[in-house]
């Protein structure tokens, strides 16, 4: 499947619009040694970043599937809100 890391990163931005609402700053590449797309968040000098697969990053931008981006990408905004503003218990 034939896309450009920018075109990933639109669709992340689609599923996640919180994103860029938020001010966070978003980056993807492609990791050769892995055969993995690393997409890694920031904001306010707090970094997170985890490995998407290339098959998931492949079904997702032929329309067919993006449970595992969209999850991934949750579970990194929520890790960095939570460094950012810790909750109270």
């Amino acid at each position: 499947m034939n896309y450009s890391i920018d075109e990933l990163k639109g669709k992340i931005l689609e599923f996640h619009p919180e994103i860029k609402e938020k001010n966070v700053d978003l980056d993807v590449s492609y990791n050769e040694g892995e055969g993995k797309y690393e997409v890694r968040l920031s904001q306010a000098g707090e970094k997170f970043g985890a490995f998407l697969e290339k098959q998931d990053a492949d079904e997702c931008m032929a329309g067919k599937k993006c449970i595992a981006l969209a999850v991934l990408v949750t579970q990194l905004l929520a890790e960095l809100e939570d460094r950012i503003s810790p909750r109270r218990q």
